[in-house]
């Protein structure tokens, strides 16, 4: 069904059947056009078929990663909704504003994003 499915609404086959529409929409064949930090908030299954881009982007400083157990796509877990929903006001209020709530909890997400926005600042020839 799954396949099916990506068959049917994406046009996607195996990519040695269709590399044409892979290189189109695929993320992994495009990071080099990455060029602002992510935010990914992701249910355990879809982290799992998002290594192949999730990884290099993390890798060089280009994304911050959380994954949630037991989710589908749609989070409904009370919890896991409040996370990813504060996670995101304090994604933009950090990005957008430059502000940093100073809860100790939080202390750390910080700390990866201002090492990430110094990585932004860098040229090209200065990443790896």
């Amino acid at each position: 069904m799954f396949f099916g499915s990506l068959r049917d609404m994406w046009g996607l086959g195996d990519p040695e059947e269709t590399p044409e529409r892979w290189r189109e929409i695929s993320p992994a064949l495009k990071l080099d056009r990455v060029r602002a930090p992510i935010l990914f908030q992701l249910p355990e299954q879809e982290y799992m078929y998002a290594l192949d881009y999730v990884i290099p982007l993390m890798r060089t400083h280009r994304a911050d990663v959380y994954v949630f157990s037991h989710e589908p796509h749609q989070k409904f877990q009370p919890r896991h909704k409040l996370a990813a929903y504060e996670r995101n006001v304090d994604w933009f209020r950090f990005w957008l504003q430059g502000y940093e709530d100073g809860a100790a909890s939080k202390q750390a997400q910080y700390a990866r994003w201002r090492e990430m926005r110094a990585e932004s600042g860098k040229s090209a020839a200065d990443k790896p």
